[in-house]
């Protein structure tokens, strides 16, 4: 959820009501992706100021940039409009459940992939925990390997053994992109 907040202030000499507060959220690609509204039913007297929350849910699109409106009911042109851009790191942490890790060993060579098409993430860091066969002690002990992963590409590493099972993959950490464009 990305929730937008702010604060309208009457700067007209009369009261003003009802007042409706929308936002259009824009992808990273300028789609229009998702839209939300708020609004404030009483008067707000000359100077006065009231707060205002708009909660816009997220899908797998994130949203880049958002416009907010601030206008009168079934007015025609609002009473202000700005345009407002969303850090990067707003997101590392929704971010996580977005990357798609993949993982499988065929004889002894481990290949790992971190898919996520369109996300700002540059790369991740990824712990992998393999049952290798060690012929010395005639079963299979664990190897905890941590890959760093450049987004939407593949990693090989030789495990030591042709004998190996990938027994667990999990995303340990992300790097964000420094900016959107990046």
């Amino acid at each position: 959820m990305l929730v937008i907040t702010g604060r309208v202030t009457n700067t007209s000499p009369a009261p003003v009501r009802p007042l409706v507060i929308d936002a259009a959220g824009y992808g990273p690609s300028g789609d229009l992706v998702a839209t939300g509204s708020d609004g404030i039913p009483w008067e707000i007297a000359r100077g006065q100021s009231e707060r205002f929350a708009i909660d816009i849910p997220l899908e797998r699109t994130l949203i880049r940039e958002y416009v907010v409106q601030v206008s009168r009911v079934r007015a025609s042109v609002p009473f202000f409009s700005t345009r407002c851009s969303v850090d990067v790191a707003l997101y590392r942490d929704y971010l996580r459940t977005l990357v798609d890790l993949r993982g499988h060993v065929f004889e002894g060579a481990l290949t790992v992939r971190a898919d996520g098409p369109g996300l700002p993430v540059v790369q991740v860091t990824a712990e992998a925990t393999v049952l290798v066969f060690d012929p010395l002690l005639g079963g299979f002990k664990p190897l905890r390997l941590n890959l760093d992963l450049d987004l939407n590409r593949s990693t090989t590493v030789f495990v030591g053994s042709p004998h190996a099972l990938l027994v667990s993959l999990r995303l340990v950490d992300l790097r964000l992109k420094s900016t959107w464009s990046d």
